[in-house]
């Protein structure tokens, strides 16, 4: 190979690699973007309980909707931080397990769990992120019906 040829396909290979970053952050821009929406419109459920009551489930007083919405946007919060790369592993499993200790989280996770199962079905990512709130939420339901004298020891 020529030193010109060498060049040549050094080049190739930057911008090629220049590309893939450009688009890696355009997505990530754009997943920022849509999710920052998704909390915003959270927010306003939350703040606006006149407004909730036309959103909510047939079956739940605002109240009790409003205190879902809240976990909702822990949720939409910590899967956005998921999505771009800055919780994964143990520090996720860390989140989904503060989010998921409350009786409201885990009211949540009973009643919305398979559902958000369901719209994961075939994204990987969002696959491996339902698939640690679903063993936070496991764990969770293990440790409230430990002993109270019990000693909880972390994975």
């Amino acid at each position: 190979m020529t030193l010109q040829n060498g060049a040549a396909l050094a080049l190739v290979a930057v911008g090629a690699a220049g590309l893939v970053h450009r688009e890696r952050h355009n997505w990530q821009h754009n997943e920022a973007a849509v999710m920052g929406d998704q909390l915003a419109w959270l927010t306003h459920l939350t703040t606006h309980p006149d407004f909730a009551q036309f959103w909510k489930p047939k079956d739940l007083e605002v109240e009790e909707s409003i205190e879902l919405l809240h976990v909702n946007q822990q949720i939409c919060a910590l899967l956005l931080r998921h999505r771009l790369g800055l919780s994964r592993g143990r520090r996720l499993c860390f989140c989904a397990g503060a989010v998921v200790k409350s009786e409201c989280g885990r009211t949540y996770g009973e009643r919305f769990g398979s559902f958000c199962e369901a719209e994961a079905d075939g994204d990987r990512p969002a696959g491996g992120f339902t698939d640690t709130m679903h063993d936070a939420r496991a764990r969770a339901a293990e440790n409230s019906n430990a002993p109270k004298s019990a000693v909880l020891v972390g994975e």
